[in-house]
C-alpha cells in the first residue's frame, strides 16, 4: 500500500465508523423515577389525556435506530389517586394491555405475568394489523404511576438481542 492510498483508506473507515448506529447509552429520568439502557439519547414529549377518572399527562422517551425501522420507548404517566383507590390493579393491568393492542390496530400474539421491584406487571407481545410491525412491551404499576416499556422492531428480526437488553435493563430509581 502507498503512502497516498493510507489516508484515502483511514478517510473511507473513518466516515463508515460514522454510519453505524447510536452507542448505547444509560438514560436516567429522575422526574420519572426510572433508568434504561437506549441506543442513544431518547427525545422527550410529554402529551395530555383526558379519561374518565380525571387529566393523566403521559410522558414519551423514544430513541428511533436503524433507520426508524427499530423504535425503543418509555412513557410514564400518574394515575388520578381517585381512580387508583377504586380500581384493582389487575384490571389497570387489562386495561393498559387492550389499549396498547388497540392502539396498533393489532393482535395480541402473547402475555405473562411480571413484576419488577415488587411492582406488578404485564409483558406483552402483538403483532400490528398488517403484520409486518412486533411489539413489545413491559407495563408496570408503581404506586399510582403506570410504566410502559415499549420495543417495536420489523416481524422478520432475526436478532433480538438489542431489544431484549432494552427492555431488561429498565430499573425503577425513585421518584
Amino acid at each position: 500500500m502507498t503512502r497516498r492510498a493510507l489516508p484515502l483508506l483511514l478517510g473511507i473507515l473513518l466516515a463508515l465508523a460514522g454510519c453505524e448506529s447510536s452507542p448505547w447509552k444509560d438514560f436516567h429520568s429522575k422526574e420519572g423515577g426510572f433508568s434504561v439502557s437506549m441506543p442513544g439519547t431518547p427525545v422527550e414529549k410529554r402529551q395530555a389525556f383526558h379519561t374518565q377518572a380525571g387529566p393523566v399527562e403521559a410522558h414519551f422517551f423514544t430513541v428511533e435506530a436503524d433507520r426508524g425501522s427499530l423504535v425503543y420507548m418509555v412513557v410514564y404517566g400518574d394515575y388520578p389517586e381517585a381512580l387508583m383507590a377504586a380500581n384493582d390493579r389487575e384490571m389497570l393491568l387489562d386495561a393498559a394491555r387492550d389499549g396498547a393492542v388497540g392502539n396498533i390496530q393489532g393482535t395480541l400474539v402473547s402475555e405473562r405475568t411480571v413484576s419488577l421491584g415488587g411492582h406488578p406487571g404485564r409483558e406483552l407481545q402483538a403483532l400490528s394489523s398488517d403484520g409486518r410491525l412486533s411489539l413489545r412491551m413491559r407495563i408496570y404499576l408503581a404506586n399510582n404511576r403506570q410504566y410502559q416499556v415499549v420495543a417495536v422492531t420489523p416481524k422478520e428480526t432475526r436478532s433480538t438481542e438489542d431489544r431484549d437488553r432494552f427492555l431488561n435493563s429498565f430499573r425503577f430509581t425513585g421518584n
